[in-house]
């Protein structure tokens, strides 16, 4: 009976033993299992969080294909970008070469010379004289805008990142430009909103006309904490007979006042017309305020 009772408790042992063992093995498995789900969480947190990098312009590359240029020729403009993964466009913006209208290039990317490049085609009615950079502007996948200005061309010293864009220059010879840039009526200016929060999208809206057609208008503003530069690209809509464009108040944005800077329209003939808060007559520069507003403190 002793004998029996020993086996009997010894088989209860080691029942109790396996059964310990297999809850620990399965609480193990279930320890790796959330430490596993912890981790592919903050794998997906890095990914998700990866920080977008501003492009950053090589300025010393800047180049053309030719320094001289005549009606029917086009001229090749390249620049080397870096950290261009994450860039969203690119433009470089010309001084014609009389009236010192603005002329914006976008800059698309060639996988063979690893370059932006961008082409004006130079007409008979392309203005003749000494065309000049002003500045290069990228924007990223945020929608934040960087600026490269022409320290030959633009005196402002209050402004980051000048550098000699003068490697950038061609000139234009034998044409007979017209004068007949887009009109800018400043008085139709307006904004959809004058204060705008986090997620609220702002409407700017201007009236521009021309003998051809409007082509490529923007609208250049402010930023109220680092006076950076952010670009508005304007189209044109059938409705209001307006052009019009957008700003997405974002968690990247800076908040107090923002002030248009200048407005820049170009015509089907590559004639353009630029308002700017530093120059004009006073009947322009009045209007200047119905296209600001107030970015509200965005709370982290």
């Amino acid at each position: 009976m002793n004998k029996n009772l020993t086996r009997w408790f010894v088989s209860m042992l080691s029942f109790a033993m396996m059964l310990s063992l297999t809850g620990c093995s399965q609480n193990q498995t279930l320890g790796n299992a959330k430490a596993a789900e912890k981790q592919g969480i903050v794998e997906a947190e890095k990914t998700s969080s990866k920080k977008i990098k501003k492009p950053v312009v090589d300025y010393a590359t800047l180049q053309t294909d030719r320094t001289q240029a005549t009606s029917g020729e086009k001229v090749k403009i390249s620049v080397k970008i870096k950290d261009d993964d994450d860039m969203q466009s690119a433009y470089i913006y010309y001084l014609s070469g009389m009236t010192r209208n603005l002329q914006m290039v976008e800059l698309k990317y060639n996988k063979k010379t690893g370059n932006y490049e961008g082409y004006i085609d130079i007409l008979e009615s392309s203005e003749s004289g000494t065309w000049r950079p002003e500045s290069i502007l990228t924007v990223d996948k945020r929608d934040r805008t960087t600026n490269v200005y022409n320290s030959i061309t633009v005196s402002d010293t209050s402004l980051d990142n000048r550098q000699d864009l003068s490697s950038g220059d061609f000139t234009v010879t034998d044409t007979s430009p017209e004068y007949n840039p887009p009109e800018i009526d400043m008085s139709t200016l307006k904004v959809s909103q004058k204060t705008a929060k986090l997620g609220d999208k702002i409407k700017i809206s201007i009236k521009m006309t021309d003998e051809t057609s409007i082509q490529k208008a923007i609208i250049v503003y402010k930023k109220p904490q680092s006076n950076t530069s952010e670009t508005i690209q304007l189209s044109y809509n059938k409705k209001t007979k307006m052009m019009e464009g957008y700003y997405t108040v974002n968690e990247e944005s800076e908040s107090g006042e923002w002030k248009i800077n200048y407005i820049i329209a170009h015509d089907a003939n590559y004639n353009s017309r630029t308002i700017t808060t530093a120059w004009g007559d006073e009947d322009d520069l009045k209007y200047f305020v119905n296209g600001d507003f107030v970015v509200e403190e965005i709370e982290e």
